[in-house]
């Protein structure tokens, strides 16, 4: 017997005939305040009302004591502290006020309710074969539960109910196994939660949850799913700024989440292993994931999540998936064998990663597209199937440290619209290196690639991307190719230990090269193909297998400064190739062309098919030789078509700066001035060419080191989101040092009515930047006339650096005709007089509203007329060349094209 039967008053209950008590009921009402009601073993049929304080225990020694309710609650408390002991239960358990002590009681065929603000523990208990949820708390009930079993029906805790769970297991249930909506709460340790048809746990609205060291598993839907807004206020989670790297930027943020797992592992199921949506923020610490039916961790909406040393292994398909505008920040652990990509981050999503590892990927290991924006600090991505790291879409990218290895299709690859700045990152063991292939211009600084079967760095046509002190190492083919008419910069680089030419530039293409170092090529150290461009200054080649430079037909590349060490040739040229050498000689070469010490001045020679001479043979002095190589661009300048006063404004700035140049050889102090400019004009007016030339001049004159463009807008410098706008204004200016930035409709950074916009920051860090890189970059914002002056007015830092403006005037009727004229030439075809005739008459009766295309709508004239002599020509039997060549008057005929160009 109990000790507490024996030590209170006790009201004993049997269902034999010569009882007191038949019915527990009967001994309830007899009993006062404390009494121990003691049941033996039988079944009692009847609903069992509690409002007061008592103890009701079975007496199970020879058989079970049975509570059966025909209707309704088996067991109902409404006020007081009852405690219930070693029942089993047929009808289902209701507690509407008060407290109950349930231990080591059955609970079957019905389920444990608690409303209002009662509160329960129970301890060693079981509920079974519910038939919707086996316990359900509501409103503002408590409910505490120690070793509970729960099998074939869940757990729902709605309202503003509390719900503590320790050593629970849960199994066999329908549909979700724990539900918590509302602003309900619950703590769950040490619980075994499996075989659910739906989720493991699902969270809604304002639910709050600590799941700690205990285990999901088997489920049909997702692991853990949270859909909330408990943190919806954000307070918790500190703003994400892309690409910045400070302690301050990467601090995890608090415990203050809405969910928290901690030490759990979610094994095995149908779905997701954990998903997050909503508004929702949760924390994931030291967690396993493993085996989820579709991604490990998948990331939706709003919601904000943070991860800490978890791993997500063998996912059917990807590790950790972000959409929508959802934000991670995932630091520690790992995520392996994924099916599909180890990460795929898109929509507008934000991940933060710090030092994970990504590995043994079915897919690409890390994708990000849309306009995601993913930060990678020190992350290892390792053996995957196809790219180590890819951006496509919009996306923004920022790697710092780590490594890439083994990736089988190529380490990093940067396609479409995207954009990314790479630092201090290995890429090694891959079949390609880096790919970048998108109009911006990426920054991959301070690199090793190394140990690649093909090619270490590919520039696809077009594409100009920032390399700088970046080493390139063990390549099966070329250790860097520029593709056709890509436009490269390459600053203190080395290429070593290459199985093709150390550098290969292809049709059409200008890279700059500055300080680059090749050695140990099995190939050319570099390669100018057939029409290549580019200029290679203060570069070493070495120990090549082939001659160490070599220029193809009609390639121009100009070299300056340059040696070739220990190899059999230096310089081999095809007969129809213009390049041009200064002040280049080679040492310990077999077969030298270029002269075997430096001159004691420089030159500047052009040469076909030959080398330079020294300069002390050619009799130049730096003076002559500069303006050897300026006066091509200010013949380029004089042959652009109208323009009268941006030319003289030019080239008043040409006299200027060269003045400015010799005071400085002179030992004396330069004339105030600023370099940067602001072109206002219409569109067409051939402000991008003018920007172009302009760098070349300056570079020419030695006032800028390389005199490339990159030309942005509004788009390539303001974020979408507050810290956004600074990292991507800062690495457009770095990819412009040493040349011109030249930001297209600059004045759409300030737009009117929008004082609080992103743009006002760009304009904040460019101000900035080109105060502590005043001699290294030249900066031209460009626009119409009225919203430039609104532009310069906008940031009192504007007006002392943009003090000169040139303006480009509309072009005129016969400029128009002449422009026709001149891609008729470059297009292989004439104009009659006819035809010129009736261009010059069209031009002058065309409406040139707001927004007239000019010198767009020009050549779009020029298109629209080759595409009606074309369909004129093909109705001739047999035309003759001057007739295939020839555009008439007719073929204007029904040009109708939007003025805007």
């Amino acid at each position: 017997m109990r000790p507490e039967v024996v030590a209170a008053k006790v009201e004993r209950v049997s269902n034999r005939a010569w009882s007191r008590h038949r019915t527990i009921g009967a001994a309830v009402r007899a009993a006062k305040p404390g009494t121990v009601v003691a049941v033996a073993p039988g079944t009692y049929r009847e609903c069992l009302v509690l409002d007061g304080t008592i103890t009701v225990v079975a007496e199970n020694e020879g058989g079970l004591v049975e509570l059966i309710a025909a209707d309704g609650p088996a067991l109902l408390v409404r006020a007081g502290t009852v405690t219930a002991r070693g029942l089993t239960i047929r009808g289902g358990v209701a507690v509407t006020s008060g407290h109950l002590n349930l231990e080591d009681s059955r609970i079957g065929a019905g389920s444990v309710q608690l409303s209002g603000r009662s509160t329960a523990r129970m301890t060693g208990c079981s509920v079974e074969d519910a038939e919707v949820w086996a316990v359900s708390v509501t409103d503002g009930a408590k409910l505490d539960a120690d070793r509970l079993r729960v099998t074939g029906a869940g757990v729902a805790v709605t309202g503003s109910a509390v719900l503590t769970l320790t050593d629970a297991v849960l199994t066999g249930t329908p549909g979700v196994a724990i539900r918590l909506e509302g602003t309900a709460s619950a703590v769950l340790t040490g619980c075994d939660i499996g075989g659910a048809g739906d989720a493991g746990i699902e969270v809604r609205d304002a639910g709050v949850l600590r799941l700690v060291s205990s285990q999901v598993h088997d489920v049909g839907g997702d692991g853990v799913r949270v859909l909330g807004s408990a943190t919806g206020d954000r307070k918790w989670w500190p703003p994400v700024r892309p690409g910045r790297t400070d302690d301050h930027d990467v601090a995890e943020p608090s415990d203050g989440a809405g969910v928290v797992v901690r030490d759990c592992e979610i094994s095995r199921t149908g779905a997701a292993g954990l998903v997050t949506g909503g508004t929702s923020g949760t924390l994931l610490v030291n967690t396993k994931v493993d085996r989820a039916g579709t991604a490990g961790v998948l990331a939706a909406q709003e919601s904000r999540l943070v991860v800490r040393d978890s791993t997500v292994t063998d996912s059917v398909q990807t590790g950790l998936a972000l959409r929508d505008d959802a934000e991670v920040r995932w630091t520690g652990g790992a995520l392996t064998t994924a099916a599909a990509n180890g990460v795929f981050a898109v929509g507008a999503s934000r991940l933060l990663m710090r030092d994970t590892a990504v590995t043994a990927c079915g897919f690409t290991a890390v994708h990000l597209t849309g306009t995601a924006a993913v930060t990678l600090l020190g992350v290892t991505v390792e053996g995957t199937a196809e790219l180590g790291v890819r951006a496509s879409g919009a996306a923004i990218l920022h790697v710092r440290g780590g490594r890439i290895e083994r990736a089988e299709l190529g380490g990093v690859q940067i396609d479409d619209a995207a954009d990314a700045v790479l630092r201090d990152l290995t890429v090694a063991g891959c079949r390609t290196g880096v790919r970048v292939d998108t109009p911006h211009r990426p920054l991959v600084q301070d690199c090793v690639i190394r140990d690649i079967a093909q090619t270490g760095v590919e520039v696809a046509p077009g594409a100009a991307p920032a390399i700088v002190r970046t080493t390139v190492r063990g390549c099966g083919a070329a250790g860097i190719f520029v593709d056709v008419d890509a436009e490269p910069v390459l600053d203190d680089c080395a290429v070593t230990e290459i199985g093709g030419s150390g550098v290969a530039v292809w049709t059409g293409a200008r890279p700059v090269f500055r300080r680059l170092t090749v050695a140990d090529t099995k190939k050319n150290g570099i390669y100018f193909g057939p029409g290549a461009h580019g200029t290679v200054d203060d570069s070493e080649f070495s120990r090549t297998g082939y001659p160490a430079v070599y220029i193809g037909d009609d390639a121009d590349p100009v070299f300056r400064r340059c040696t070739v060490r220990e190899t059999d040739e230096d310089v081999s040229q095809s007969g129809r190739a213009s390049a041009t050498f200064s002040e280049c000689h080679s040492a310990k070469v077999g077969s030298a062309r270029w002269p075997a010490a430096k001159p004691d001045a420089p030159g500047t020679v052009a040469t076909s098919g030959t080398p330079a001479a020294p300069a002390a043979v050619a009799g130049k002095a730096a003076g002559a030789a500069v303006s050897i190589e300026l006066q091509p661009l200010l013949d380029q300048l004089d042959e652009l078509i109208g323009l009268v006063r941006v030319k003289q404004d030019v080239g008043t700035m040409v006299k200027l700066m060269h003045l400015v140049k010799r005071r400085r050889d002179a030992g004396l102090a330069p004339p105030p001035m600023s370099r940067h400019l602001v072109f206002a004009g219409n569109p067409g007016t051939g402000k991008t060419t003018v920007a172009r030339l302009y760098g070349q001049l300056l570079a020419a004159m030695g006032m800028l080191t390389s005199g490339h463009l990159v030309e942005v807008d509004r788009g390539m410098l303001v974020g979408e989101y507050v810290g956004h706008t600074a990292p991507k204004t800062q690495a457009a200016f770095e990819r412009a040092l040493g040349g011109v930035l030249f930001i297209d409709e600059a004045y759409a950074l300030v737009p009117e009515g929008q004082g609080n916009d992103f743009g006002s920051e760009a304009i904040s860090t460019l101000v900035k930047l080109m105060e502590d890189h005043r001699e290294e970059i030249v900066v031209i914002v460009a626009g119409y006339p009225d919203q430039m002056r609104h532009f310069i007015a906008a940031n009192p830092g504007l007006s002392s650096r943009f003090s000169r403006t040139l303006t480009f005037d509309d072009y005129s009727e016969t400029d128009l005709a002449r422009i026709v004229a001149k891609q008729a030439n470059d297009h292989d075809y004439r104009l009659s007089e006819g035809a010129q005739e009736r261009l010059t008459e069209f031009f002058a009766t065309i409406d040139r509203g707001e927004g007239f295309g000019n010198g767009r709508y020009a050549r779009k004239v020029f298109q629209e007329m080759t595409e009606q002599h074309a369909g004129r020509i093909s109705a001739l039997d047999s035309p003759t060349d001057d007739q295939l060549s020839t555009l008439e008057a007719a073929d204007l005929t029904d040009v109708d094209f939007d003025v805007r160009g």
